[in-house]
């Protein structure tokens, strides 16, 4: 008899000690609500980096587009350079032709 009340008491003691801890464990709503700010800060810092890094994209293809209007540009004087090569070369040929019908 006395076996099973010090039975009896030694699970009470240890259930209470369990029922201790798990309710020690648990979170308060305190806890909870800083808990649920630290995600709320976390998923705005990961939208934070997806605007930048969207913006970083943006901003290499404006580069890449600023770089091919500049070899656009570079193209387009060397075109107009040739254009007038051509057409000092078509005046000089004229004033050939018109020397040689002269005489």
């Amino acid at each position: 008899m006395r076996r099973k009340r010090k039975m009896y008491a030694v699970l009470g003691l240890v259930l209470s000690l369990a029922l201790a801890v798990s309710l020690m464990s648990c979170a308060t709503s305190q806890q909870m609500k800083t808990l649920e700010q630290q995600v709320q800060q976390a998923s705005q810092d990961a939208k934070d980096a997806k605007a930048l890094a969207k913006e970083c994209d943006c901003a290499q293809q404006v580069e890449k587009a600023n770089a091919a209007a500049m070899r656009a540009e570079k193209a387009a004087d060397a075109a107009e350079a040739s254009a007038q090569k051509a057409e000092d070369m078509a005046n000089k040929a004229e004033m050939i032709f018109n020397k040689q019908m002269k005489k």
